[in-house]
């Protein structure tokens, strides 16, 4: 009787230990640097990125490339998704504009 209680915790501490996936092809995204397919980069939540082309030393050297109003005038909640050659962003209403990259 131990025996199986121990074995159906067991089972249950695995079940529930391992973390939701959403699908296989955003898992294959996330493991390329140059795509963030979710907000927070991968599904440890890590918010890092590998990409290395910014770095301390130019940094200083970024300029603006382009710019585009959501119309919102406080903060955005949600960071942008890049999927591909796409960015996504999230706007509280529609806009009538496409920025240009």
């Amino acid at each position: 009787m131990h025996i199986r209680a121990l074995v159906g915790a067991s089972l249950a501490v695995i079940a529930f230990a391992t973390p939701a996936v959403g699908n296989e092809d955003v898992l294959q995204q996330t493991a390329k640097p140059e795509q963030w397919v979710l907000q927070t980069g991968d599904y440890a939540n890590q918010r890092y990125s590998k990409l290395n082309e910014i770095n301390r030393d130019n940094v200083r050297n970024l300029k603006v490339a382009w710019t585009f109003s959501t119309g919102v005038l406080r903060g955005h909640e949600g960071s942008p998704l890049v999927v591909g050659s796409t960015m996504y962003v999230h706007t509280p209403s529609p806009t009538s504009s496409t920025p240009s990259i």
